[in-house]
């Protein structure tokens, strides 16, 4: 009976220990992974005006502060919304257009035979030096930033697609078929749950792409925005105010990124744990 007791005891400690375990070990992954930023900026603060002159890199506290003054004087915010609106309608155009193109082409072997040197034709341009043509049909506003994120969206997002469809095992189409499956079904039941993956991936993929070109077109000509006021602040020969706009504009990528994560676990919960990241090497 003594042993029995022992014995109980000892699994519900391992039981309460476990939890605490876990919990240590999620902050100390936390920790390695903020550690190397953390040494960088105790580093970065350290070197500038040592190591390299303050008038090339800043400081991070300076940068903060910087940072600070932008948001409660209210001198950012415009900026903000406007590169954020061409961000969202740029991205929103070239996932959709990416997705309805890459699964067209991908059921469609004849389409793809006709279509798909043009695609990769095209996808071979320098999408920044579109960026002046886009201007000329769209004017310095908004829609030729849009349309220059669209257009690098699209094909990160339009390549995954066609290479998810086109991996959809035909035996499993063949049989879906056989039960009486319609075009519709198909699509939805089939298709597009085996290239779910391959789609989040290419979302993911295009967040900072769609980024790159909001700012590329607003380098090149616009009336607000991030890119703008870093261009600005470069010319200006303000470093402090050239990295808030970067931060800026990393935090857009990291908030993106994270929404897009919960989103591709939300679409891909019925994956199975093994299969729903890399593996360490």
């Amino acid at each position: 009976m003594t042993e029995m007791t022992y014995d109980t005891a000892s699994v519900a400690a391992g039981a309460a220990a476990s939890p605490r375990r876990s919990r240590v070990i999620q902050i100390a992954h936390r920790l390695l992974t903020w550690l190397p930023g953390i040494a960088l900026l105790l580093f970065w603060q350290w070197s500038a005006g040592r190591l390299i002159k303050e008038i090339y890199v800043s400081k991070p506290t300076a940068i903060a502060e910087r940072l600070f003054e932008l948001f409660t004087s209210g001198e950012i915010y415009p900026h903000l919304w406007t590169t954020g609106q061409e961000l969202v309608f740029g991205y929103l155009i070239g996932v959709s257009g990416g997705v309805i193109g890459g699964y067209a082409l991908g059921r469609s072997p004849r389409l793809a035979r006709i279509f798909e040197p043009y695609v990769m034709a095209f996808y071979g341009i320098p999408k920044i030096a579109l960026a002046p043509l886009f201007i000329i049909w769209f004017g310095i506003g908004m829609w030729s930033k849009v349309a220059l994120a669209a257009i690098m969206v699209f094909f990160l997002v339009f390549y995954n697609v066609f290479a998810g469809v086109r991996s959809v095992d035909r035996e499993l189409v063949n049989l879906t078929r056989v039960m009486g499956a319609n075009q519709r079904q198909l699509t939805f039941h089939v298709f597009l749950p085996a290239a779910a993956p391959y789609v989040m991936l290419g979302m993911r993929m295009a967040i900072p792409y769609s980024v790159i070109g909001v700012i590329v077109g607003e380098f090149t000509s616009s009336t607000q925005g991030l890119g703008l006021f870093i261009h600005e602040a470069s010319a200006t020969y303000d470093p402090a105010g050239v990295f808030a706009g970067i931060v800026i504009l990393l935090a857009f990528v990291m908030i993106a990124g994270a929404l897009a994560g919960r989103l591709e676990k939300r679409l891909l919960r019925w994956r199975s744990p093994a299969g729903s990241g890399p593996t360490d090497i």
